[in-house]
């Protein structure tokens, strides 16, 4: 029997995402997000970096559907 974190399909898919690249994580670099040691500065830089890409990409699809006039 599986067992449903949620009734929502929406945060079912989130957290099934969640987990499945949690997973490719451990194979990747060898341990958990748990385990993983760094500097606090690091960490920061690290998410610094996500950011910036996450707006580069809000920005691509924001002109997308500006073109498509959406």
């Amino acid at each position: 029997m599986s067992f449903k974190l949620t009734e929502d399909n929406l945060v079912a898919s989130i957290i099934k995402r969640a987990n499945d690249r949690a997973n490719e994580g451990v194979v990747t670099y060898g341990d958990t997000m748990d385990d993983a040691k760094k500097p606090t500065v690091d960490w920061i830089k690290d998410t610094q970096e996500e950011l910036w890409d996450a707006i580069v990409y809000l920005e691509k699809v924001r002109q997308i559907l500006s073109e498509q006039n959406l």
